[in-house]
């Protein structure tokens, strides 16, 4: 009888608490970002080409379109695109134009545990309100 009581104690342990290993989603600012990048973080753009041509981009981020012009996207491809850069255990630093688009993609990244965490910005609008530094797109 006790033995039984145990395994049940032990399986609904396990069931509350499966989604413990979720990634983290942490909202940043622009300082964060530097310090962040100082630490070998990624910044992935997700920004589409159109839009790195008329503001243009951080220096050293990496550029990968999520969305399309039509909204669809491959989240697959892009993870497989990412993984390539990322050293996974530090996480990644999503960055559009003003958050919005890093909010949903932080979200279903999130429910793949495929990064520990996940840094969302405020994207480009909040880095030129702080004059930081933009380089052209080549």
């Amino acid at each position: 009888m006790k033995t039984k009581r145990i395994t049940s104690f032990i399986f609904l342990f396990l069931f509350l608490f499966a989604n413990i290993s979720n990634a983290e989603i942490k909202n940043i600012g622009n300082n964060e970002i530097k310090r962040l990048m100082s630490l070998g973080i990624p910044l992935i753009d997700v920004r589409r080409k159109d839009e790195w041509v008329s503001t243009g981009v951080i220096k050293n981020s990496y550029l990968h379109t999520f969305f399309d012009k039509d909204g669809k996207y491959d989240l697959k491809s892009f993870i497989t695109k990412i993984k390539k850069i990322s050293n996974s255990e530090k996480g990644i630093i999503l960055f559009c134009r003003t958050g919005r688009r890093t909010t949903v993609i932080a979200k279903a990244l999130e429910k793949t545990n495929t990064f520990p965490k996940i840094y969302n910005t405020k994207g480009i609008k909040a880095w030129f309100l702080d004059d930081n530094e933009i380089v052209k797109y080549q």
